[in-house]
């Protein structure tokens, strides 16, 4: 990690504002400390904004610039790119919001600025955070076919192949994730669980089926994302399924319930019924992350980093 600290090349991080974004920012921060952050990190969004830093070992707060994403492919032209972690997408609840044409053209757009940008930075290595969403359409040549069906999916596919053809790129699948910097937490089924339990009340499964996610926690990833860029390893063949843990929700509820003295979970599951899975085999993330000096975080680690989020989301 010296190459970090000592190159001279910009860090790239585009949607600086979400949930991997801001814990891409909080790492870097730490790793790096506020004079050569200053130097070499530009955090990109879909607008103009500035957000409070939040990982300067100083404990000094300080604004933190985040520029148009359109001015990305300008400033690569005239600044090279060492290494860039792509985590700007809408995300699948956007496609009712504003209607499927304009879900595909904007994140189509996305990955068309990036890919200019890394156009003009040939040297620059890339980490996308995906989904495992894509994963269905490993084997599928004509991605189009799917488009208006599926075009979360199809999207995210679509950019995994486009980047890889442009720059070395780890492609890391996200699945279920834990870690701070959670957005919209009623709508995550932990982020759901933990806000409960930040209010004393029980837990609540509505599923008449058993639930299965596999969790990556965010900051794991973004650190095997530094580590992966400025190491000299070639990227993987296939994408990495960021699955650490598997967890039956279940199972996530009682021990959020332990943790903290919560009443039972209310459920009426029927485990007759076939399981809702949303996972991987976790094997290729944890050998990963253990070649790169990387410990995975407990689910219980997981679940306190999370409720730190939560817990300063409140306050402010």
């Amino acid at each position: 990690m010296d190459d970090l600290c000592c190159g001279q090349g910009l860090l790239v991080v585009t949607g600086a504002t979400g949930w991997f974004g801001r814990t891409a920012l909080h790492e870097l921060q730490r790793l790096l400390g506020p004079e050569t952050f200053s130097r070499r990190v530009r955090a990109f969004a879909n607008r103009s904004s500035t957000i409070a830093s939040t990982g300067f070992v100083d404990g000094v707060v300080r604004a933190i610039p985040i520029a148009p994403l359109a001015e990305l492919p300008e400033i690569a032209s005239l600044e090279p790119i060492e290494a860039l972690l792509h985590t700007a997408f809408l995300t699948r609840e956007h496609v009712e919001r504003v209607g499927v044409e304009a879900y595909i053209n904007v994140n189509r757009g996305i990955t068309g600025l990036v890919c200019r940008s890394l156009e003009s930075s040939l040297s620059a290595r890339a980490v996308v955070i995906s989904s495992g969403a894509a994963a269905a359409l490993d084997a599928v040549a004509c991605l189009e076919e799917y488009l208006h069906s599926d075009p979360y999916g199809v999207l995210k596919s679509e950019e995994e192949r486009r980047l890889s053809a442009i720059a070395d790129t780890l492609v890391l699948r996200a699945y279920a994730v834990s870690g701070r910097f959670m957005r919209d937490p009623e709508q995550f089924a932990l982020g759901d669980f933990l806000l409960r339990a930040l209010e004393g009340l029980p837990i609540v499964i509505k599923a008449p089926m058993p639930v299965i996610r596999g969790y990556g926690h965010a900051g794991n990833m973004v650190n095997l994302a530094f580590r992966w860029l400025w190491s000299d390893r070639l990227p993987p063949t296939h994408p990495i399924a960021a699955v650490s843990h598997e967890v039956e929700l279940l199972e996530l509820a009682s021990l959020i319930s332990s943790l903290y003295d919560l009443p039972p979970t209310a459920t009426d599951i029927d485990p007759s019924l076939s399981p809702n899975r949303y996972s991987a085999d976790p094997s290729t993330y944890l050998n990963m992350l253990h070649l790169l000096g990387i410990v995975p975080r407990s689910v219980e680690e997981q679940i306190f980093d999370t409720v730190c989020g939560l817990q300063v989301s409140q306050v402010s």
